[in-house]
């Protein structure tokens, strides 16, 4: 006989009745343990309010916010030709140092950051970020979408110091948290 409750006996020898579980309820339960969970989708960060700037001649930052698509990141780059990289996990490694030497005689070139044009790009709503360079305490308008000259030639110094940084462009799982570095 086939009953839906069981006897069972308690720490203290009573007598007790449990509940049986089904073939329904076992794969109901077993579906919901076995599907990952993430937590909730991040939102692309737009702000760089939790950036510090660097204000010596020998430092510059590049930040990108991300998408909700993949992760921001931020790349502290140093006239000794090492690079600091924050994707969530902090990592510090040299680059060539003639991509740093051409960086920052483009940057010194370039003036004030805030002065720069700033462009008014289509993005779409959910793949587009923005890239931003700081130097000498001054944030550069978003530079992936660069309206003049020296504004291109920043974003192809920054995306050749990002690549030779090994910056991932792969999606992540959590938000992206703009930390200060060293």
């Amino acid at each position: 006989m086939c009953s839906r409750h069981e006897r069972a006996f308690d720490s203290s020898g009573a007598n007790r009745t449990a509940p049986r579980l089904r073939f329904p309820d076992m794969l109901a339960l077993l579906l919901a343990l076995a599907i990952p969970t993430y937590g909730p989708i991040p939102q692309p960060r737009t702000t760089f309010a939790g950036l510090i700037l660097p204000t010596a001649a020998d430092q510059a930052v590049i930040a990108n916010s991300g998408s909700t698509n993949t992760g921001g990141y931020v790349v502290r780059v140093y006239a000794d030709g090492m690079v600091s990289v924050d994707q969530g996990v902090p990592l510090r490694k040299p680059i060539a140092k003639q991509l740093v030497d051409r960086f920052f005689a483009d940057l010194h070139a370039a003036g004030a950051l805030d002065a720069l044009p700033s462009p008014h790009c289509m993005k779409s709503a959910s793949f587009g970020s923005t890239t931003r360079i700081g130097y000498l305490g001054k944030l550069s308008p978003d530079v992936s979408c660069p309206s003049s000259a020296t504004a291109r030639t920043l974003a192809i110094d920054a995306n050749a110091i990002v690549n030779a940084a090994g910056v991932s462009l792969l999606p992540r799982s959590r938000s992206f948290q703009l930390a200060p570095q060293r």
